[in-house]
C-alpha cells in the first residue's frame, strides 16, 4: 500500500438518517456514501439538519472536517 490524499469534494451516492440510538451516538444524525471526485467512495456524517431528511443522491458536498465524535463530516455545496 501507498499513502494517498483524496478530496475534499464529491457527490452523494446514497444517504440516510439514523433514528435509533447506539452507544456513543445521539439520534437523529445523517450519514452518506460519497464518491470523491478524485478517489474512493467514503462513508461520512452529514452536517445537514437530519429533520430535513437524507441528503439527496447527486448532491455535491465538501469534506468540512470532523464532528464532535471524530467522524469525518461533509457539508452541502450544491444540490
Amino acid at each position: 500500500m501507498t499513502e494517498a490524499v483524496f478530496g475534499p469534494t464529491g457527490t452523494v451516492w446514497s444517504s440516510t438518517v439514523i433514528r435509533i440510538p447506539i452507544p456513543g451516538r445521539t439520534p437523529p444524525y445523517g450519514i452518506a456514501y460519497v464518491n470523491l471526485d478524485d478517489g474512493p467512495r467514503v462513508t461520512v456524517h452529514t452536517a445537514a439538519d437530519p429533520a430535513d431528511g437524507p441528503v439527496p443522491v447527486g448532491t455535491r458536498v465538501r469534506i468540512s472536517g470532523t464532528n464532535d465524535t471524530g467522524d469525518v463530516e461533509v457539508e452541502v455545496i450544491e444540490k
